[in-house]
């Protein structure tokens, strides 16, 4: 499951400032399309009425934060890039639900499921036209946060990254009508969504104005732990914590025949018998609850499932020695490492 807390090296205050500044960027508009939108972002229901706020991922903007801190920025002068990630991250994750016919996401209907697939779209379009705009709010701040140079190389990051990220899901959607994928294409996948955090703490050092050798630092610190984090995440829904069931989201990825690494390692070490039945399996046009016990059946034969945590383990060590190049303190070193391995899941 995805992190809901506050990371490390950040306090209840910097979150709620945070809370604060996503609310007031979206509630600035008036159009009913963006009462969709701050109820997809957990504040009001689906009248556009405010209720207790459902408890979101927001590590995304938070790792904004947390490695602009780490190098030296206040804030104020991260909060416009933090605001533009997690408003990135959500449009992927609207994206993500008409993709995959979720109809609940948090424990709530889905944005597709309340208002209808064109909406949706609209809506999740809508949210990152928003993301880029958020990024030049620098232009209203002070020192060096307010650089068009500084701009301008955070507003190529952000849509490298959303290209990534693109990429990504097509190379995962073409994966879906294959019977056979290995594990490099999954690795390969996962970096691609990965990027997603890679931006998020590259925008840290942006906002901090770091040199380019700490900036390239902070993103292979986080586009490592993002790609742990992909891969974990169809670890858990292949697996969920023991007493819970599957989410709506973790059963519309496994049913729309997503592979993992997990099976991947299957298809590539099972015996011919194995990859039979997996490839039989993944032939169907959807795949069905009885389908999805099956495959954990196989891949608790094939042992795939330490594999993949022996991978996702690796990842993250990669994601710590990435650290070491971007001449934090110890203290800081040691608030970022406890922040990727809650973010991963680990």
């Amino acid at each position: 499951m995805s992190f809901t807390g506050t990371l490390p090296g950040l306090t209840a205050d910097d979150s709620d400032r945070f809370e604060t500044a996503l609310k007031k960027f979206v509630g600035a508009r008036e159009l009913p399309l963006y009462k969709m939108m701050a109820y997809h972002l957990g504040w009001v229901d689906q009248n556009g009425e405010p209720e207790p706020a459902v408890v979101q991922d927001r590590s995304h903007g938070h790792l904004v934060l947390s490695t602009a801190k780490a190098v030296g920025a206040d804030n104020a002068s991260a909060m416009p890039y933090a605001v533009s990630v997690e408003m990135l991250y959500n449009f992927l994750l609207v994206h993500e639900d008409v993709q995959n016919a979720n109809t609940e996401r948090n424990m709530r209907p889905t944005i597709w499921w309340a208002w209808g697939p064109a909406q949706a779209i609209n809506a999740g379009d809508g949210i990152h036209a928003m993301a880029r705009m958020s990024l030049f709010e620098q232009r209203n701040a002070s020192g060096h946060a307010a650089d068009p140079r500084y701009i301008s190389m955070a507003l190529e990051s952000l849509d490298n990254a959303t290209l990534d990220v693109c990429e990504g899901e097509y190379l995962d959607i073409s994966y879906q009508e294959r019977a056979a994928v290995s594990v490099a294409e999954i690795v390969t996948v996962a970096r691609k969504h990965g990027a997603l955090y890679g931006v998020s703490a590259k925008l840290g050092g942006i906002a901090a104005a770091a040199d380019d050798g700490v900036i390239d630092a902070l993103y292979k610190f986080g586009s490592a732990l993002g790609t742990a984090q992909n891969l974990n995440i169809d670890l858990q829904a292949q697996w969920p914590a023991e007493g819970t069931e599957r989410t709506e989201v973790q059963r519309g990825r496994l049913q729309s025949k997503k592979k993992s690494i997990a099976t991947a390692h299957a298809i590539e070490n099972g015996t011919p018998t194995t990859r039979r039945r997996l490839g039989e399996i993944f032939m169907k046009r959807v795949l069905d609850p009885a389908d999805l016990d099956e495959v954990t059946i196989i891949l608790a034969e094939t042992e795939s499932r330490a594999f993949a945590e022996g991978k996702i383990a690796e990842l993250a060590d990669e994601a710590l020695d990435a650290l070491n190049g971007a001449g934090l303190s110890a203290e800081q070193q040691q608030l970022l490492a406890e922040s990727a391995k809650l973010i991963v899941g680990m």
